[in-house]
């Protein structure tokens, strides 16, 4: 039973510290044969995720017994010469050692350094006390970061975690110091990073005469002090009560002093003695019994021993001295006592601990025998825990490599294991290879728990004061497994001193408790309700390692629960902690010998649990297992035996079911894990899907769920086709599965439509017709899709159509609209229209053949609705109601927004919307169709507009329907009655339009329309409105008042009849006048403006004209000879062999025949100068130009 397990057990920490030896001694370090046989060697230990101290702050509700733990008077007889440890404190992965050559040690316990041979501890500093003398006691202090350290009556303080010392100005050593007191109240912690150094702890100083009460923090301040008879040699404190051992002085002089139990009360200063030490005369008593104080946390008592000669007494006291609960009784003396939880943990003189709980005081609960070399002299208690190494569970959670088809399992002839399919074509549904290859594969410990699977606990709650004793929280990212082993830590409140060693007191943990139940008592019930509150436990976050450890932890827990369920042949039972394993199919599968066939090979192996090695090993078949139960159930009771015996065999048939509905189910979760992500991902991950997925269809076969095994095969998978093959050729749906998954299309559609169009219905295909559409679907064949699709129209016109509509030149077949709607009119001429209506407005087909054709559609439709008399009457009552609205809105809106939804509305709106927006249609033979049904006004204007006939489009707006504002839109937009604005407003009102709504937008470019003839088309209504002044003045006043800039006002005068109401055109009037006037101001201003740059200019051209040089041009008198121009010609002296247009010229041209010296070539390029000049002048701003032949005046050019 799990009563019957023990609740601790022992694990060293640190063993031969200081321990000098011979060097011809070889023989191994003394440490506890407990420890062991459950530490791994150092050889396989490596750093992995190790706990932080995060949440083993609750634990500090646990009260200072360390106080009363102090060394035996046997122990001051050791001899100092040689190092030895005196005391030991520490909290989470920190632990201090006070040695007897007044040194400090801090060590740690680190993943990083699990191969050092030391389990991970590894020192991190040392101090040494001045004087060097032996350590005492210590004090952690973890809150304000201190630590407190006794060594020959001198107490000292440094700073955690390293050791630091403080500044003695702050907190100076005090003297003649026997111990110090803690308030139990104020030892919470909040884990690494909570430290407050400004916060205060009280600290009570035991002196020889009394006791000094200070507050630490920052710095030491003393508060108080109490005197006392005499020094206390121990005590413990709670509340306001102290309960200490002092020495009273002898009654008479021949006596010798006595050690009595005395409860002090510090409210009152009151003394009660209660209990001596020792009950017996100090002259007979072999040795002198230590006095030993606890305090029973969280029940305001205290404990105290008393040695009676024979044996020693455990009294409990309350506040008030008085004995409560009952007493209890040791064998031997205990040297230490420490309270953890509700047990009561006692070192005794004879180097054993008993162990005790409080509700059961009369007998032990479970003695421990330490090594008698291990001279163990005191236990220490931390109340924040400390972390340690777990050896048990690591060694369990080593990676062992397992032979699958090894020992019971080894086939008569060895399997080979073929290649493994290629990885492009691991995208197919079945794989063709008869086998597969053994790549390496993937440790257990490297599988992580998919999200959601119930293996990953949520986090865990913060740690509180108030709360009981929570574990060590490691941190993230340091228990990873790694290739040497695993490291893992577990949280160990009471510590075994001696002299060398350091030994740990771990609760018994679930894997111990889970192999003692199988293993050793066959308590399978009791097995399984402790690994279901584990795993309940974890999911409540209430876990005593990180994430990873845990779900390693767990994931070993039901491995080795179902490897022994499943030995015992409760095949059921095993199923759900074979699954929350998360194993390897393969663990399973190799016990099917007729279901493994050749997926698993004679020399594949994989990666286990060293601590589920042995069960797996020793595991046989199926068969095996069953008959070795029928045997141990029911041998000899079954004659002739349990082989042979009616009985048996159908029992063992009911078995072998059994246990395939096991592998049955176990594959299927295990498969819909690893498609969604789970499981292990490895280089054999695809050997894990192929034997999965082709040993579930081969159970599916066997078991004769079709359904079942046809959706596997449809749905991508691994399956290897030759195992599946005998059963496969006996099925032709089946069949069309496997040609599906080898992309045989063209055979998966002939035979699906064979099936559909034989007589003989196939139980196993339902639907032959839909299954032949979903794999059309995915045809890109053209012939061999057209060829089907026709045949599923034929069929089922619906999803003949459905298809057909889904085909896009991009991403499936590219279809000839045209033709196919041709021949889906000899089949259906219903889904012929569909398919056309499809094909030009929502493929926007640009087809004048298939736009021409569904106008056709759609005026036939509206022709034959429109001949029903009900339909006529009902067009007349909207057209009469769409009058009588008061605010006036475009006609189609109207239709869109009042009329019901009948076939009449929805056919109009598609033809008002395809009217005015495609551009692929005879809009004369449209406009001659829709002329002979006079029920379709609106969409005859709709037409009008589009052939530029402006006055009897507007007439039938304005007049005939009475849409004003439909006519001012079509003046606006140049004959556009229905802008797109107003198609998506319809569109938005009547569902299923919205394609139709955007017919028009389709290469649909701004339409600019000119102001000569937006008013010739404003001019065109009003005239229109003029034409029947009858009931039209008011259109009229609201088109002269939204067109009114223009018309103008006298024209409008001259055409508005004589009987429109004045009032109604006022306001036209007021507003042309005005604007009017305005334009008038307005060009005023702009000719003021205009004036004045104008002499602006004038002022900046004269200034341009004085800083001309003035140049000289001579005029010949009257009477003398000259040319008919008037000029005289100069003589052949004053004649220049070359002329100058500018002075310009001649300056260039006189540089030229300094630089080359040659006067020739410079005549020769005076054309190229001047055109060039010329060319300037052209595009010069400004100049001033001279030609006294060809321009005779000067100026500004």
């Amino acid at each position: 039973m799990i009563n019957e397990i023990p609740h601790f057990h022992t694990q060293p920490v640190l063993s031969d510290l200081y321990q000098s030896k011979d060097l011809l001694d070889f023989s191994g370090p003394t440490t506890p044969s407990q420890a062991q046989t459950s530490s791994p060697s150092a050889s396989t230990a490596s750093p992995s995720l190790f706990s932080s101290a995060t949440s083993i702050a609750s634990a500090a509700t646990r009260r200072a017994a360390a106080a009363g733990l102090t060394s035996s008077p046997s122990s001051s007889s050791l001899s100092l010469s040689s190092k030895e440890i005196k005391c030991v404190e520490g909290y989470g992965q920190n632990l201090y050692i006070g040695n007897s050559d007044g040194t400090v040690e801090w060590w740690m316990c680190e993943a990083a350094s699990a191969g050092n041979g030391m389990d991970g501890w590894v020192m991190k500093n040392r101090h040494t006390l001045f004087p060097r003398r032996p350590v005492g006691k210590m004090y952690i202090l973890p809150k304000i970061a201190k630590i407190l350290i006794i060594s020959d009556g001198t107490l000292h303080a440094l700073s955690l975690p390293n050791l630091e010392p403080l500044p003695s100005s702050h907190v100076p050593p005090l003297r003649g110091v026997v111990s110090v007191i803690l308030d139990d109240q104020e030892l919470e912690w909040g884990g690494p990073g909570s430290e407050d150094l400004n916060a205060q702890m009280t600290v009570v100083v035991v002196r020889r005469k009394g006791l000094g009460v200070y507050k630490l923090g920052n710095r030491l301040n003393s508060v108080k002090e109490i005197p006392l008879p005499s020094a206390p040699t121990h005590h413990a404190l709670f509340s306001s009560y102290l309960c200490a051992a002092l020495t009273s002085p002898p009654m008479e002089p021949d006596e010798s002093p006595q050690n009595l139990y005395s409860i002090i009360d510090l409210s009152d200063a009151s003394l009660t003695e209660v209990l001596p030490v020792s009950q017996i005369d100090p002259a007979v008593a072999e040795f002198e019994p230590n006095p030993n104080i606890v305090v029973i946390p969280d029940e305001n008592e205290f404990l105290v021993t008393s040695y009676t000669g024979s044996s020693t007494m455990g009294v409990f006291l309350n506040g008030q001295g008085d004995p409560v609960r009952g007493t209890m009784e040791w064998p031997s003396h205990p040297i230490s006592i420490a309270i953890e939880s509700e047990w009561i943990i006692a070192l005794l003189r004879d180097q054993t601990v008993h162990i005790h709980t409080l509700s059961d005081l009369e007998k032990p609960s479970q003695v421990i025998t330490l090594e008698p070399g291990l001279n163990a002299f005191s236990l220490t208690y931390s109340p924040y825990g400390i972390s340690i190494r777990d050896t048990l569970r690591d060694a369990r959670l080593t990676s062992h490599t397992l032979k699958l088809l090894g020992s019971k399992l080894i086939p008569a002839k060895p399997i080979e294991t073929p290649k493994l399919p290629d990885v492009e074509d691991s995208s197919n549904d079945l794989s063709a290879d008869e086998g597969l290859s053994t790549p390496d594969v993937v440790s257990p410990s490297i599988e992580d728990p998919p999200s959601g699977s119930g293996l990953t606990p949520p986090s865990s709650p913060k740690s509180s004061i108030t709360t009981k004793q929570q574990p060590v929280t490691p941190q993230r990212g340091s228990s990873l497994p790694s290739s040497n082993g695993p490291f893992s830590t577990a949280v160990s409140e009471t510590l075994i001193i001696g002299p060398n060693n350091i030994i740990s007191l771990l609760p018994s943990n679930t894997i111990m408790k889970l192999e003692n139940l199988c293993s050793s008592e066959r308590q399978f019930d009791q097995a399984i309700l402790l690994v279901d509150d584990e795993r309940r436990r974890g999911r409540r976050g209430e876990i005593d390692v990180d994430k990873i450890t845990h779900h390693q932890t767990m994931k070993y827990l039901h491995l080795y629960l179902a490897s022994y369920l499943f030995e015992e042949a409760l095949f059921d039972k095993s199923l759900d902690y074979f699954i929350r394993a998360k194993i390897d199919p393969r663990l399973l599968v190799r016990c099917f010998s007729d279901l493994r066939g050749k997926l698993i090979g004679s020399e594949e192996s994989i990666e286990v649990f060293e601590g589920v090695k042995e069960v797996l090993e020793r595991m046989g078949g199926v068969h095996d297992i069953i008959s070795t139960s029928l045997k141990r159930n029911y041998s000899p009771h079954v004659q002739p035996n349990t082989a042979t015996a009616p009985e048996t065999s159908v029992l063992r048939v009911a078995m072998v079911e059994e246990a395939k509905d096991m592998l049955t189910e176990f594959l299927r979760k295990t498969r819909a894990s690893r498609r969604k992500g789970g499981g292990a991902r490895g280089v054999d991950s695809r050997k894990i899907d192929i034997v999965i997925d082709t040993t579930l269809a081969k159970l599916l076969a066997d078991k004769g769920t079709t359904n079942e095994l046809l959706a596997l095969l449809a749905a991508p998978n691994d399956c290897v086709l030759t195992e599946l093959e005998p059963f496969l050729a006996q099925r032709p749906y089946v069949l069309a599965t496997v040609m599906r998954t080898q992309g045989r299309v063209d055979r998966v559609l002939e035979i699906l439509k064979e099936i559909a169009d034989s007589d003989i219905h196939d139980p196993i295909c339902e639907d032959p017709v839909e299954e032949l559409a979903q794999q059309l679907e995915s045809v890109k064949d053209p012939v061999l899709f057209l060829n089907y699709a026709l045949w599923l129209v034929k069929k089922k016109p619906s999803r003949g159509l459905l298809i057909l509509m889904a085909q896009n030149s991009k991403t499936g077949v590219k279809l000839d609209d045209l033709s196919l709607v041709e021949q889906l009119g000899q089949i259906d001429k219903e889904t012929s229209d569909r398919y056309l209506e499809h094909a030009v407005v929502n493929k926007r087909s640009p087809n004048r053949a298939l736009h021409e054709q569904l106008l056709g559609v759609l005026l036939d439709e509206a022709e034959e609705l429109c001949n029903d008399e009900g339909v006529k009457y009902h067009l007349e009552e909207l057209d009469a109601e769409y009058r009588l609205e008061s605010s006036p809105r475009p006609f189609i809106i109207f239709l869109a927004d009042v009329a019901p939804d009948t076939p009449i509305k929805r056919t109009r709106l598609k033809i008002m919307l395809f009217l005015q927006g495609s551009p692929f249609y005879d809009l004369d033979k449209a406009a001659k169709r829709l002329e002979g049904i006079k029920e379709l006004k609106f969409e005859l204007a709709v037409i009008y507009g589009r052939l530029g006939k402006h006055r009897p489009s507007l007439s039938l707006l304005a007049l005939t329907l009475g849409d004003s504002i439909s006519a001012q839109t079509y003046c606006t937009t140049k004959g556009e009655i229905i802008p797109p604005k107003i198609a998506k407003s319809v569109a938005k009102q009547v569902t299923g339009l919205d394609a139709w709504a955007s017919l028009g937008e389709v290469g649909r470019r701004k339409k600019e329309v000119k102001e000569v003839e937006m008013r010739g088309l404003v001019k065109e209504l009003l005239a229109v409105y003029m034409s029947n002044s009858k009931g039209t003045s008011k259109q009229a006043a609201a088109l002269l008042n939204a067109q009114s800039v223009h018309l103008d006002a006298l024209e409008v005068l001259g055409q508005m009849p004589n009987d429109w109401p004045l009032d109604e055109v006022s306001s036209f009037l007021k507003r042309s006048i005005r604007r009017g006037l305005h334009e008038r101001s307005t060009w005023s201003v702009l000719k003021a403006i205009s004036a004045g740059q104008n002499l602006k200019v004038s002022e900046q051209y004269l200034e341009k004209i004085r800083q001309i040089p003035p140049i000289i041009k001579d005029t010949p008198s009257e009477g003398m000879p000259g040319d008919e121009d008037g000029l005289t010609p100069p003589d052949e002296g004053s004649i220049p062999e070359t002329e100058y247009n500018t002075f310009e010229e001649k300056g260039i041209l006189d540089q030229m025949k300094e630089e080359t010296n040659n006067e020739k070539e410079v005549i020769s390029s005076i054309p190229n100068i001047r055109n060039k000049e010329g060319e300037n002048q052209a595009t010069a701003k400004e100049g001033y130009f001279v030609d006294p032949l060809t321009n005779p005046d000067e100026g500004l050019v």
